[in-house]
């Protein structure tokens, strides 16, 4: 005579049964880092991925604003943990998972890419990289170039508001106005550009020149 097993016992054995199939489930731990700079200064946003050859398997986390990132539910065994960010040399190192709890705290140093450096914290470009600012300034002289010289003063203006220490752009802005034939607003931004400017001997010189332009032009 047969007997059923109570439905009680029939989830236990089942849930046996996946644990048996998935080891992995069964055997996790969890495991907390932290990347910085070679100054000590938390890398914020730097993408961590852990790699498990041995479980075919791939995690990915990003550092928040102190560099700190965690990564849980890690089956057990030897990962690869590989750092990114923009501006730094990728970076990498090897961590065991336990079983379960937490398999410890591991700390990674990231080197400045010498190519494409990371913003500066301080200072006058606090807060743009080399490669932004390039970008944006190539993307506004794209548009003078092409005779949008509408565009080309929007653009320019924008990199101003967001960086006003590069009083060189007031020229790119008075060539604009010149180009639209707006020569009281190209003589304003000729005139914004400081003397001791890089651009400040081409801002006097195209002031005289329009001026004097100024001076032939009929009544």
């Amino acid at each position: 005579m047969s007997r059923c097993l109570p439905p009680f016992f029939l989830v236990i054995f089942f849930v046996c049964l996946s644990l048996l199939a998935n080891p992995a489930h069964a055997q996790t731990g969890f495991i907390s880092g932290i990347v910085q700079d070679i100054e000590d200064n938390p890398v914020m946003g730097a993408t961590v991925t852990a790699e498990s050859a041995q479980w075919s398997r791939t995690e990915e986390t990003v550092t928040d604003g102190g560099g700190q990132f965690s990564l849980i539910g890690l089956p057990a065994g030897r990962w690869l943990f590989v750092v990114q960010a923009s501006g730094y040399q990728p970076t990498q190192g090897l961590a065991n998972i336990h079983q379960r709890g937490n398999s410890g705290r591991i700390h990674f140093v990231m080197e400045a890419d010498p190519l494409n450096p990371p913003a500066p914290s301080t200072g006058l470009l606090a807060g743009f990289t080399g490669a932004e600012i390039q970008s944006n300034l190539d993307a506004a002289d794209y548009l003078f170039d092409n005779g949008d010289y509408t565009g080309a003063i929007k653009a320019y203006a924008a990199m101003l508001a967001q960086l006003p220490e590069l009083t060189s752009l007031h020229l790119q802005i008075g060539h604009a106005h010149q180009e639209r034939l707006e020569f009281d607003k190209a003589l304003t931004a000729y005139r914004a550009v400081p003397v001791g400017d890089m651009a400040g001997a081409e801002a006097a010189a195209a002031i005289e020149t329009l001026e004097l332009i100024r001076r032939e032009m009929p009544r």
